[in-house]
């Protein structure tokens, strides 16, 4: 018979009883603990509730009857139309608004689902009969009145154009408004509600049919019926620029006329497509909730707002069809005074860049003698167009010859709410006498077209000469 297993005795049993309550204590309470950490491990947190888009509240319609009235009904992925438009004006909306999605979901982020967990799309009215829309009941009576276009969360509204462009321009600007607008919560002002419809508006097509947004009008006819770069032109000449803290005080009334989207995306187009600005301008539109927007636009735009004021000055002075932001961005550069009888080695002034600092800083009211020397290529078809300082006067830009070396001052320190210095250019050419109107960092640039820098070569060699006393 085998024998069965020894048994082996309680080592507790040896233990002083003091230590074997302990231990007894012990065990439930460890386990308590563990049971409690599991848990908290596996707890929902009740608060971090998931976030929906809106619910899918579009208007449902009868799309056979609409037919017979007139209406046709339309329908990709992210779009369904209706229209009393003509099929052949209208085929290209929905493979804009398509790519316009993708697009906008490459900038923003992906949309959260909603409730039902469908797919996100938009229903639009383009509308050449109003009239025949309201008869049909898909004009709302209570709809705000509108300029060209009016969305209310997933629908929208637009008037038809004379334009492809600008029919399809309209209908991307109310798009973006619905995808902006998805979640609830969202509150942004005026300017960049509109002016980021207005840049995702702004598109063109290339050879294979892919969509572009967010771009810089190049030419007027490849953007016919648009309009904002001659809008932000003409109030300029009529004495109504706005600066950054104008535009931050648009109300939703003034947007019934175009001035006020033209400001609109001039800012945006700036602030998105400047080398210094465009990844913190990014940044301010994944924060649109609540009060996030104005507090995230101090905290990323506010230690250089100087240098933006200045920039934002200049380019809606200069603004230009084909305008060329990373080539006309400015590296602001604090000069060093140069005294009466001193000169400053030779500083080189590249035809390919806006304005360049030279490193000096001149004073109000003195007298500098500044010689340019050197050739640059401006063109290279039909051939190559080769200009000295002086520049090619059979081709002009803003009123001086293209080629013609120029000069400004940036008004250092600056001052709040004084008209921005470098807007007064003075042409220096071969050699002036250039008497500084404020104290400040001197600057040069090689005029030419703001659309036109990315073919410019070579550059200029300019020597700055500080003449004894004050001018009269």
């Amino acid at each position: 018979m085998r024998n069965g297993p020894k048994s082996v005795p309680c080592r507790t049993a040896a233990l002083p009883e003091w230590l074997r309550i302990a231990i007894v204590l012990a065990v439930p309470i460890l386990f308590l603990f563990s049971a409690v950490a599991l848990a908290a491990e596996n707890r929902v947190d009740e608060s971090a509730q998931p976030v929906f888009r809106r619910p899918d509240r579009r208007a449902r319609h009868d799309d056979r009857r609409l037919k017979e009235l007139g209406i046709a009904t339309f329908e990709s992925k992210r779009l369904k139309l209706y229209t009393d438009v003509t099929p052949e004006k209208v085929q290209s909306l929905l493979t804009a608004v398509d790519a316009a999605y993708d697009a906008l979901v490459a900038y923003f982020g992906p949309l959260p689902p909603n409730p039902e967990r469908t797919e996100f799309q938009v229903t639009g009215y383009l509308m050449a009969d109003k009239t025949l829309f309201q008869r049909a009941g898909l004009l709302p009576e209570d709809l705000p009145p509108f300029l060209n276009g009016r969305h209310f969360r997933q629908e929208f509204w637009v008037n038809e154009q004379e334009t492809d462009y600008y029919r399809r321009h309209l209908v991307i600007h109310e798009v973006t408004h619905c995808f902006m607008f998805a979640v609830p919560g969202v509150q942004i002002p005026d300017w960049y509600k509109e002016g980021m419809a207005e840049l995702f508006g702004t598109h063109r097509i290339d050879a294979d049919g892919r969509y572009e947004f967010r771009v810089m009008p190049d030419r007027p006819e490849r953007f016919d019926g648009l309009g904002r770069i001659p809008l932000v032109r003409t109030e300029i000449a009529q004495g109504r620029w706005k600066s950054l803290e104008d535009l931050a005080r648009l109300t939703p009334a003034e947007f019934l006329k175009n001035t006020a989207y033209a400001w609109s995306w001039a800012a945006c187009a700036l602030l998105d497509g400047h080398p210094r600005y465009s990844a913190r301008f990014r940044e301010l539109g994944k924060h649109t909730l609540g009060r996030e927007f104005d507090s995230t636009r101090l905290r990323l735009f506010s230690p250089d707002v100087a240098d933006l004021r200045t920039e934002w000055a200049l380019f809606t002075h200069q603004l230009q069809f084909g305008y060329d932001l990373k080539r006309a961005a400015i590296d602001f550069e604090t000069g060093k005074p140069l005294g009466p009888g001193q000169s400053r080695p030779l500083v080189r002034i590249a035809a390919n860049r806006g304005w360049q600092p030279s490193g000096i800083a001149v004073e109000q009211g003195h007298t500098y003698e500044i010689a340019a020397t050197g050739e640059i290529t401006l063109a290279k078809l039909p051939k190559p167009w080769i200009s000295q300082p002086q520049g090619i006067s059979i081709v002009y830009s803003e009123g001086n010859p293209i080629g013609t070396l120029l000069a400004a001052v940036r008004r250092e320190p600056p001052v709040d709410g004084a008209d921005e210095a470098m807007l007064k250019q003075t042409v220096i050419g071969r050699k002036a006498l250039f008497v500084a109107a404020t104290s400040g960092t001197l600057y040069f640039r090689i005029n030419d077209r703001w659309g036109s820098l990315a073919d410019n070569q070579g550059h200029y060699r300019v020597v700055v000469h500080g003449l004894p006393g004050e001018s009269p």
